[in-house]
């Protein structure tokens, strides 16, 4: 029995295989029929697409040409500040000058402008070892205050710078100098003085007497009181500093250095006007 059963499923198997077979043969056989030719438009739209792909990455890798930048108008500079000048300082209004009784009170003889007519008298000497001793100098001079602190000064002097016995070496001198004098607290005034001269010198009653002509600077420091409103008196020591004589050999004095050394000391008296 069960033999019978299992050869009958086995039948059924086998019609069924056979069934379907032959509902799948006249399928397929219409569907080759039914089959048309292929579109000939279709590649060529894919070919197109294609081609528009590949233009679409292209120019997605190409950059974009760079746009020139135009340079921004520049806002126009606004107008410059006018400069404002300073008012310019009044210049300082020079103090009047004072009257000649205001300058005469307070400067007395040292007023500006004012002239002094002086006689001078003392000592004089030429500095070396065989140039004898020093003896009397004097002289005249005139000075003019040009304020009264600087004065002009020039003088004429006759020294005896030296002398052995009668033997006399002697300095005639023309000299002009500037001063400068300071004002203390009380009558005395002391003053500095430059300046340079003229000397003509001699050697006199030697038996060879010799005259012969130099010059150079010399500077002074003095001192200076006025007595009343016209007279003054005062006292300078003066130092010349002259070209020498060389060459010249005298009998008494022997022979002159290449450069001299006058100093003479000197008291004067002054006029003032």
């Amino acid at each position: 029995m069960n033999q019978f059963v299992a050869s009958m499923r086995r039948a059924c198997a086998v019609l069924a295989a056979l069934t379907l077979l032959s509902a799948l043969t006249p399928a397929m056989s219409r569907a080759q029929s039914d089959a048309k030719p292929a579109d000939p438009a279709v590649p060529a739209a894919t070919e197109k697409a294609a081609d528009t792909g590949k233009k679409a990455k292209k120019a997605k890798a190409e950059k974009p040409a760079k746009v020139a930048k135009t340079a921004a108008a520049k806002p126009a500079a606004a107008p410059a500040k006018p400069k404002v000048e300073k008012p310019k300082a009044a210049p300082k209004a020079k103090a009047p000058e004072k009257s000649l009784e205001e300058q005469k009170k307070e400067d007395g003889v040292y007023m500006k402008g004012n002239d002094w007519i002086s006689a001078r008298f003392g000592w004089a000497k030429r500095a070396g070892q065989f140039n004898g001793d020093g003896l009397v100098g004097y002289g005249v001079g005139y000075q003019h205050m040009i304020n009264r602190r600087l004065a002009f000064a020039v003088h004429a002097n006759h020294d005896v710078v030296g002398h052995f016995g009668p033997h006399l070496d002697e300095a005639v001198s023309f000299t002009a100098e500037f001063q400068r004098h300071f004002r203390w607290k009380g009558a005395v005034r002391p003053y500095i003085g430059l300046g340079g001269g003229y000397y003509a010198e001699k050697y006199y009653r030697t038996g060879d007497d010799h005259t012969s002509t130099t010059g150079g600077p010399h500077i002074s420091l003095g001192f200076t009181s006025a007595i009343d409103d016209k007279h003054v008196i005062g006292l300078e020591i003066r130092g010349a500093r002259l070209d020498g004589r060389p060459g010249i050999t005298d009998p008494t004095f022997g022979t002159a250095e290449d450069s001299e050394l006058i100093w003479t000391i000197k008291g004067s008296w002054s006029l003032a006007y």
